[in-house]
């Protein structure tokens, strides 16, 4: 009789090594999607709060806002969005993620001095590409509040 492993054994090892890497594979990458999904919204969301904030603290003598389109939001400077302005900053966020919804009147919402009041209050939703059913949706008020939903 020989001590050791027969080839049928080895591979039905393997198989099994293989079958519980791909499982966990599978679950890092749903994991990491997840992940870019609350990162993107978060992202906005604080970008909407910074616009506030600067408006509200008069800086440069200005308002401010913030222009939301399915790859990235622009936070801008003076009473409405130009493309490519000096003063635009712009933030993308991952391709594998996505707005799907925008209900702001024409993607800004623009932050009066003083209120602090909005001028384009609604929601924005986004999802992941590769599983439309994962979502995340946040709404801003016409008094300028921020809240996730």
């Amino acid at each position: 009789m020989t001590k050791g492993f027969s080839i049928l054994e080895f591979a039905i090892a393997m198989l099994i090594l293989l079958l519980i890497a791909t499982m966990g594979t599978a679950a890092f990458f749903r994991f990491r999607d997840s992940r870019e999904l609350e990162r993107a919204a978060d992202d906005v969301m604080n970008l909407v709060r910074e616009a506030r904030e600067r408006t509200l603290a008069s800086e440069s003598d200005n308002q401010f806002g913030v222009y939301v389109e399915s790859g990235r939001a622009v936070l801008f400077q003076g009473a409405s969005y130009t493309e490519g302005a000096a003063g635009n900053e712009e933030y993308g966020f991952s391709t594998r993620v996505e707005v799907y919804s925008i209900t702001i009147p024409a993607n800004t919402v623009l932050f009066e001095r003083l209120t602090g009041n909005a001028s384009g209050a609604g929601s924005v939703s986004f999802r992941l590409k590769s599983d439309t059913g994962k979502t995340r949706t946040f709404a801003i008020t016409a008094t300028g509040l921020i809240y996730a939903e």
